[in-house]
Order: structure tokens, then C-alpha cells, then sequence
């Protein structure tokens, strides 16, 4: 898979900045110290995938999938290290759930132009913007990629005021609601889907 020919930069509150890009096989160090990093409220709101370093091993290797695109947020501050401080998968791969979902509460999805979007921001640089700004850049390459439609990979809780503001600000809007049980007690979600 080729990389978007344009390489955006987006601004921290600090000043600093951090490029986008897909995510790369030599990224497994920084994409396994950015995973294992994320803490449990973190986790436990972003769910696609363990949070290990074998987990960060299998996607840098499998960043040549037709269907699935890594982007991160590289953190440009001088060092030769990348520091990952955003992540979002963007994939084709539908879940069977989600599929189900918003046939039963609409609007119909055109599986073959609609993907699942999962967002991720380093706990230390959250609420500076960072998942709104990669967001931005993410749904324009969705569009680009032939995409009209992207749908929250899962839902979003809905105890997840944070991240449903995002959303909205990206263009989401709320399709349904549904519960899963996490540790034996109910938990609220929302669907939501992008026209891209």
C-alpha cells in the first residue's frame, strides 16, 4: 500500500506538531511503547485490538492489507525515535454486528463504499485536538479511497462524552442505540455514521 502523497501535519496546543502517515513495518517500537501505554479508562473506551507487543508486531507486519489502513500520528520533535501519539484504523472489514445493527435501526449501508472508523489518542496528549485533526485528514483520505460512508467501528459508548464530541465535529451523526454488558453490567452505545 502506498502512502497519500501528501503528508499533513496537525498542530498541537503546545505549538508542536506531528505528521500523519500510514503506519509502517518499522514502526513496531514506537507502535508497541504507544499500545502498551494507553491506560485502562483509555482502553476501555478503544477496543478493536489487544493493547501488547505482539499485537503491535502482527499490524506492522500486516501493513500491506488491501482492505485495512493504520494511519498514526507521529509526534516531530527532533529525536530520531517517533513517538506514535495518535492511531486510527480506517477498514473496509465490516463486523457481522455492525452490519446487523444498522440494518435493524438504518440507514442501509453500501458495504462495498462504507468502512469502520477507530480512533485512538496517547493519553498524555489528549483533549489538544489531536484525534479531530487526524480524524479530518483520515475521512479525506476515505474519500479518496472511494468511500461514502464510515461508521464508529463498535459504536461509541455512550458514557464517552469526549469522544462523541469529536465525532459530531468530524460530521458523524447518531443512527442507534444499543447496550453490551462489560462486567456484568449494562453499558450504553451509540451508532453513528459520516457521509463522506
Amino acid at each position: 500500500m502506498t502512502e497519500p502523497n501528501d503528508r499533513p501535519t496537525i498542530t498541537l496546543r503546545d505549538g508542536r506538531t506531528a505528521t500523519v502517515r500510514l503506519l509502517r513495518p518499522t514502526d513496531v517500537e514506537p507502535f508497541a511503547a504507544y499500545l502498551t501505554g494507553l491506560s485502562e479508562r483509555t482502553r476501555g473506551f478503544y477496543g478493536p485490538h489487544a493493547f501488547d507487543r505482539a499485537t503491535a508486531e502482527g499490524l506492522c507486519a500486516a501493513t500491506e492489507a488491501e482492505r485495512t489502513r493504520r494511519y498514526v500520528a507521529v509526534l516531530e520533535d527532533g529525536t530520531p525515535e517517533a513517538q506514535i501519539i495518535g492511531y486510527i484504523i480506517l477498514t473496509r472489514n465490516l463486523s457481522p454486528g455492525d452490519v446487523a445493527r444498522y440494518a435493524s435501526h438504518g440507514p442501509t449501508l453500501d458495504v462495498e463504499r462504507c468502512a469502520a472508523f477507530a480512533p485512538s489518542v496517547a493519553d498524555a496528549f489528549q483533549e489538544q485536538g489531536i484525534g479531530t485533526q487526524m480524524g479530518q485528514h483520515v475521512l479525506a483520505y476515505a474519500r479518496d479511497w472511494g468511500l461514502r460512508q464510515v461508521i464508529l467501528m463498535g459504536g461509541v459508548q455512550s458514557r464517552n462524552v469526549r469522544g462523541r464530541r469529536m465525532y459530531e465535529r468530524l460530521g458523524f451523526r447518531k443512527v442507534g442505540e444499543f447496550e453490551t454488558v462489560r462486567n456484568g453490567a449494562p453499558l450504553g452505545n451509540l451508532d453513528m455514521i459520516c457521509e463522506v
